[in-house]
């Protein structure tokens, strides 16, 4: 978890994204991860009960997002 919000940290700086983490019952672990400038783009959305799984998969996925679509991380 530690290293997926340091990446995140220091990948915003220079690119404007918003990232939302929350937990309910209902809906176990949730992050949302998206570029807002004139439109919402979504770049990861993941969700499930086991944390460290659902941290894991948004590293992965915000970085094969960013190799696809800004040519690297």
């Amino acid at each position: 978890m530690s290293d997926f919000l340091k990446f995140f940290e220091e990948k915003v700086e220079n690119y404007p994204m918003h990232m939302e983490i929350y937990y309910s019952k209902t809906m176990d672990w949730c992050i949302h991860i998206w570029k807002l400038l004139d439109v919402r783009i979504e770049i990861a959305e993941v969700q499930g009960s086991d944390m460290e799984l659902v941290f894991a998969k948004a590293h992965v996925e915000l970085k094969e997002w960013l190799l696809e679509n800004e040519g690297g991380y």
